[in-house]
């Protein structure tokens, strides 16, 4: 028998009995697990949730179960329930959603995560499991979840409120006023007027960080900015930058020569980006940035946009894109696609510098690979990247054209010097460990598990049978 809303067996009792074996538990919640990152493009959040996964079978600091809403386990060994949902007419993939669709996947995915945390909750000790959100406004019901006894953790891979005040609004509305503004509507009831989009963006935000027991996010400034706009948020914000999420291709596989590939001449200077097309990548400054530069220095130059684009507004960007890359001469552009695995590792390889002009960013997972695979960065000035770029290997610059432009020129113009920045980078990239952030995010989750508050606990405990 299976429910309406998810896609799981109603009876939970034999999952209840091998949990209670153990004295720990983890319950990892990911609205984008269960997909093949190698050929579905969803994003630093599914990499980093799908990494956890692989640590956490590796090292074994606590029982461990994943709910997503996909139909393949992260990996072996794990203990996965698919979440079921279904949106008549579109994809069966989140990343392909229109906007109206991937808020029904939300709403879907919320419901049948709580229902089946709250069946859980009847067959084992509550307050002997914590539940790790991979997703925000995606996430269950937070305060459902907590009355029931469970420990939790957010996980910000994005700030969404901070994105709508920083790309949608231009910075010309604060993050803290519009929190502070959706916290009025809610005391008048006003904010169920709100489109579904944005009661799912501003409300679930809200929810997390109230009923949250600790939110990681992956930089200290989007700490601050988080503490800032939430007065619940105080004291119980951590900052784990993830690292690199790199895995080198084994002296056994073969890497294509991106360069023979492309009709590429050894002297020409090689740019690579990597991320999701979408308008917040600022993958039109960059162009622009060529554009400066195809009429004032006149010098040839290759560039790879390497990525999908996004659910929203990716392919109306990406049209944009493409009109601007036809109109360079000089400057080669080209657009592989999604990359991953050793075709990522060999435009890595490829490149002689590595560019990331975000208009918004948390962390940038790609940037931290870049400069674990050798590269020197060009970034603009994000959440993250005065944390992870250093004048020798590197040039942070505003979100500009101009700007952009600039960097590319002083970094360009010295070859022997680029090569010693890729080598520094390199050696700053090596300490860039996955495994270190997923060992201090262990222990934070044990810290909490052994020595945080517990809460009320809803319904009666039944023995297995």
């Amino acid at each position: 028998m299976k429910a309406k809303w998810y896609n799981f067996p109603i009876d939970v009792a034999p999952l209840a009995c091998r949990l209670l074996m153990s004295m720990t538990t983890v319950v990892l919640v990911g609205a984008h697990l269960g997909y093949d990152l190698k050929q579905a493009p969803l994003g630093g959040g599914g990499a980093v949730g799908a990494r956890l996964i692989t640590h956490w079978v590796r090292e074994k600091p606590f029982d461990l179960l994943v709910l997503g809403s996909g139909p393949v386990p992260p990996t072996e060994g794990i203990r996965y329930v698919q979440i079921g949902w279904k949106v008549p007419g579109e994809p069966s993939v989140p990343s392909a959603l229109s906007v109206r669709g991937y808020a029904s996947f939300c709403v879907q995915f919320a419901r049948g995560v709580t229902e089946y945390l709250r069946r859980l909750a009847a067959e084992v000790d509550p307050t002997r499991v914590c539940v790790v959100h991979n997703d925000v406004s995606e996430g269950p019901d937070f305060a459902a979840v907590r009355a029931l006894g469970y420990k939790q953790i957010g996980i910000f891979h994005v700030d969404v409120v901070d994105y709508v005040s920083r790309i949608y609004l231009r910075g010309l509305v604060s993050t803290r006023t519009l929190a502070r503004a959706y916290r009025g509507l809610q005391r008048t009831g006003f904010d169920r007027l709100l489109p579904l989009v944005a009661q799912l963006v501003f409300g679930k935000q809200e929810e997390c960080v109230q009923y949250c027991d600790l939110l990681v996010v992956p930089s200290r400034a989007m700490a601050e900015v988080l503490q800032r706009s939430y007065p619940t948020a105080r004291g119980k914000v951590r900052a784990i930058p993830w690292g690199a999420i790199v895995d080198p291709p084994s002296d056994e596989i073969e890497l294509d020569d991106i360069r023979a590939l492309y009709g590429i001449g050894r002297d020409t200077p090689v740019l690579v980006t990597l991320s999701r097309i979408s308008p917040e990548k600022g993958q039109d400054l960059l162009l622009q940035a060529l554009r400066i530069w195809e009429r004032e220095v006149r010098e040839g130059v290759v560039l790879f946009v390497c990525g999908a684009p996004a659910f929203m507004h990716g392919h109306r960007f990406f049209t944009r894109l493409q009109r601007i890359a036809r109109d360079l001469k000089r400057v080669e552009v080209h657009f592989p696609g999604y990359v991953a695995g050793a075709e990522k590792w060999a435009f890595l390889r490829t490149a002689d510098l590595y560019v990331f002009p975000s208009r918004h960013e948390s962390y940038g997972l790609t940037l931290a690979e870049a400069l674990a695979a050798g590269l020197p960065v060009l970034t603009t000035d994000h959440r993250s990247a005065r944390e992870l770029v250093r004048p020798e290997f590197g040039l942070v610059v505003e979100p500009r054209p101009r700007a952009i432009y600039v960097g590319l020129v002083t970094l360009l113009s010295d070859r022997e010097r680029l090569a010693e920045m890729g080598r520094r980078a390199q050696e700053f990239g090596a300490a860039l460990r996955f495994e270190v952030a997923a060992r201090v995010f262990s222990t934070s989750i044990l810290s909490l598990l052994r020595g945080g508050r517990s809460h009320t606990v809803l319904g009666q405990k039944r023995t297995c049978p």
